[in-house]
């Protein structure tokens, strides 16, 4: 099943789970709830099943550089692709974090339970049933003194027990919310993920290639690395990012 038929089966089912109960004859009440209810089971499903095409349909274009954000940008303005900066996962488990327990503290198994915790509701929203538990071990033993060190420490400990992928199935899950609101039904899906982390990006690609094999990388700008990519732009504008796409297309 493709995008579009997805699209159309959750339009129709919308109109039957979305049914005022409360102007049905009283008579038919029990049997229409159970069609409203049996509607939103199936929304459910679909949802997961759009997602899911949205990945057999995905790109994974990984972008690093100075000009890494300036990229992701017009691709995303010019060229609707959906973007996202590549830490976000990670940023926003931190975000869920009081920062009176870490800032100036030393990392302990205290703090990683309830980092674990965070880590638990976000696996619970992708869908994810099993995965390793986020554990303390003294190689994370530390002490972080702001909110940017703490992003870090929560990216090597996930990256070390779940896996990078994990940021592969979070953009996912945001874009498909997208993509049903907007009607999104391309064969195409191309996924910008920038960051100006060298190391991070070029360390992610071999994880997401196990939830989809299109993953390229994009340096734009300045690099410090010597990386295996597709294609390196000096110059960031419409006409080169347009160009880059075009050739990622082809390739893909």
């Amino acid at each position: 099943m493709n995008l579009k038929d997805i699209l159309k089966e959750i339009e129709d089912t919308k109109t039957v789970a979305n049914q005022d109960l409360s102007q049905v004859d009283p008579r038919a009440r029990t049997y229409k709830t159970g069609q409203v209810n049996s509607a939103k089971t199936k929304l459910e499903q679909l949802y997961i099943n759009y997602k899911n095409v949205m990945l057999d349909n995905a790109i994974f274009i990984l972008v690093t550089g100075a000009e890494s954000g300036a990229f992701a940008k017009i691709a995303k303005s010019e060229f609707k692709c959906f973007e996202q900066d590549g830490k976000l996962f990670y940023k926003d488990i931190v975000k869920e974090l009081n920062p009176q327990l870490y800032r100036g503290k030393n990392m302990s198994s205290s703090v990683f339970d309830v980092i674990g915790n965070v880590v638990e509701d976000k696996m619970i929203e992708l869908d994810v049933i099993g995965y390793n538990a986020i554990t303390f071990s003294s190689k994370y033993a530390r002490t972080v003194n702001s909110e940017s060190e703490m992003v870090e420490l929560v990216q090597q400990t996930v990256n070390d027990t779940i896996g990078s992928e994990v940021i592969g199935l979070d953009v996912l899950e945001r874009i498909s919310k997208l993509g049903v609101n907007s009607g999104y039904k391309s064969k195409l899906v191309p996924i910008v993920l920038h960051s100006e982390d060298e190391s991070f990006i070029d360390g992610i690609s071999s994880n997401l290639s196990n939830l989809n094999g299109r993953v390229v990388k994009i340096a734009a700008g300045d690099v410090k690395l010597k990386l295996d990519t597709l294609v390196s732009l000096k110059k960031i504008s419409e006409d080169t990012v347009g160009k880059a796409l075009k050739k990622i297309a082809a390739n893909a």
